[in-house]
């Protein structure tokens, strides 16, 4: 369907778990809010029967993220039971990777297509410092394992912020070389107590691209994708740029969040949240139509550099 700004919203991002086995410094350090009541997700029940509102005003992919997804023991249920929904084409997934090589089969048999990869530097200290403890040997042995079971492309998403990793720029982009890997690079967002407090930090898109002129710029496919890609001759793989803070892509936007705690976040920076969990479990026949007035109203825009402070963390709010 299309929202009254005239986008076509066909994509689903749920987030089914707070919880990580991480604690980035960008996202939760502390590891506050990397813990939660588990009584409180969504069930794959739950998820499933939202998802089927959903596939009826014209949601055609769904992403599953966290949190760390594959921190629930029931994940592939959920990926089983979203994938079986009539009219979802596409079932994808955002994860750290760190316990991918034990799921990535079973991903694929249960439905997926497609997974996104969060890495912030291939440097093992670094990486260990910028996770909280994370052992990159675990994520790359898991994209292995992955690109063996043929969930492809891999998209591996990296935040890059000054000063802390953005001396690995090229090594990442060699990573698309002989593999069929998109390396993509995020700006740093305003999102959580580092975001908001280092906008110094900050490394525009714009920039890497232009001291980099052997990219050669892909014509957009699909206007909704938030990133624009470039080539390397002789690389298998691309090279992405997610740009939200410089280059504002809200009028093609055509996704609308769902928090593992059942509120279905329409933009991502913008606070404003409809919880339709007691609808779904107290009237569940009235859910399409509270959906379709979610989507319809979607907002024009995200409100980044605007002296924006969110109210969740990234963690609550879904990769």
């Amino acid at each position: 369907m299309k929202d009254r700004y005239g986008r076509k919203i066909e994509y689903l991002r749920i987030s089914v778990t707070q919880n990580c086995n991480l604690k980035c410094i960008y996202c939760d350090p502390e590891g506050d809010n990397c813990k939660e009541d588990m009584d409180n997700n969504l069930s794959p029940v739950e998820i499933e029967s939202i998802v089927r509102s959903m596939a009826k005003i014209g949601i055609k992919k769904v992403r599953i993220t966290g949190g760390e997804p594959l921190v629930r023991s029931d994940i592939v249920e959920i990926v089983k039971r979203v994938s079986s929904v009539k009219g979802i084409e596409d079932v994808s997934m955002t994860t750290n990777g760190i316990s991918l090589h034990r799921y990535a089969r079973q991903l694929k048999d249960g439905g997926l297509k497609r997974l996104n990869v969060s890495i912030d530097s291939l440097k093992e200290e670094k990486f260990r410092m910028i996770t909280g403890g994370g052992d990159l040997k675990k994520t790359l042995e898991g994209i292995d394992m992955a690109l063996d079971v043929g969930l492809m492309p891999i998209k591996i998403n990296t935040v890059l912020i000054r000063g802390v990793n953005d001396d690995e720029i090229d090594d990442f982009i060699n990573l698309s070389k002989d593999r069929p890997i998109e390396s993509r690079f995020i700006e740093l967002m305003p999102i959580g107590d580092f975001g908001e407090k280092n906008a110094d930090k900050i490394v525009f898109n714009a920039d890497v691209i232009n001291e980099r002129p052997y990219l050669k710029y892909l014509k957009r496919s699909d206007k909704g994708a938030p990133a624009q890609y470039y080539t390397v001759e002789g690389y298998q793989g691309k090279v992405g740029f997610i740009s939200p803070m410089s280059h504002k892509f809200c009028s093609d936007c055509n996704r609308i969040r769902l928090t593992s705690d059942g509120r279905i976040r329409p933009c991502l920076g913008d606070n404003g949240e409809v919880d339709i969990m007691e609808m779904l479990r107290k009237n569940p026949g009235d859910l399409d139509k509270l959906i379709h007035e979610i989507v319809y109203n979607k907002p024009i825009g995200h409100h980044f550099g605007e002296d924006y402070s969110s109210s969740r963390k990234m963690s609550r709010i879904g990769g």
